[in-house]
């Protein structure tokens, strides 16, 4: 793959956690790195918001953190969009589940879509495509989940969600141009082991490289409105130069 600048446009479809509030759907960021190619990070109900003609005889590349609901909810609108193909990567532990759902009587079955589907599990590994390739690596959360790299020319991209602190989640967060990261509390909340506290995410801030960091999946009982994430915000106030608290229909250039 030759090197060159690249421009990426980053769109949050989704921004909370769990499930919808007054602030938003629940996660789903897309990223547009050319006219024929689209990367999801994950699908959850903020799938909704995505214009069908944005996808429509595109390649998509799905990666999916885990299966958690508000992760997958919009696995059942892929007959909507229309791509030209699909692929999905998945945890590897987690592909029976994935094949389960695309069946009746949750969805249209993987074959009767009217694209091709290519499923891929991962764990550490790393996925080729014409134009940009993604790495994937384990995170620690209840149930198996991923973070995942994009490398686009010399653009990189990180997304970890769901996750406590480990060190795959700083390995990517060292390496990236723009970090993708979930919030957690404002406050010394306990987090029950499976998310980030506030000092885990100040660790994260200290270790990136990322000249963005972008703060997403709010949970709406912690965060029950957009004005409420303004308190995480000051909570890592002098941590990072550059952090930015997601929102429903955020668009970011790099």
């Amino acid at each position: 793959m030759t090197q060159k600048t690249q421009s990426l446009s980053i769109v949050f479809y989704g921004t909370a956690g769990w499930f919808d509030d007054e602030s938003g759907c629940t996660n789903c960021v897309g990223i547009f790195p050319n006219e024929t190619d689209i990367i999801l990070f994950d699908m959850g109900t903020g799938a909704g918001k995505i214009k069908k003609d944005t996808v429509r005889g595109k390649n998509l590349t799905l990666v999916l953190s885990h299966l958690h609901l508000d992760h997958c909810y919009g696995l059942h609108l892929f007959p909507l969009f229309q791509p030209a193909s699909l692929t999905i990567l998945i945890h590897e532990e987690l592909k029976l589940h994935l094949e389960s759902l695309f069946s009746y009587p949750f969805m249209r079955s993987r074959n009767a879509q009217e694209f091709p589907i290519d499923i891929r599990t991962v764990c550490d590994s790393r996925v080729d495509f014409t134009e940009f390739f993604l790495e994937t690596k384990a995170l620690k959360h209840n149930t198996p989940v991923i973070g995942a790299r994009l490398q686009c020319g010399d653009a990189s991209v990180s997304y970890c969600v769901d996750s406590m602190l480990c060190d795959n989640l700083l390995e990517f967060a060292r390496d990236c141009d723009i970090l993708i990261i979930e919030s957690g509390p404002h406050d010394d909340e306990k987090t029950k082991g499976a998310h980030l506290g506030l000092s885990d995410l100040r660790t994260v801030l200290a270790a990136t490289s990322a000249g963005k960091v972008i703060v997403t999946h709010f949970a709406p009982v912690k965060y029950p409105n957009i004005e409420s994430r303004a308190l995480l915000f000051s909570a890592l106030k002098g941590y990072h130069d550059n952090i930015v608290m997601a929102h429903d229909g955020l668009t970011i250039r790099s």
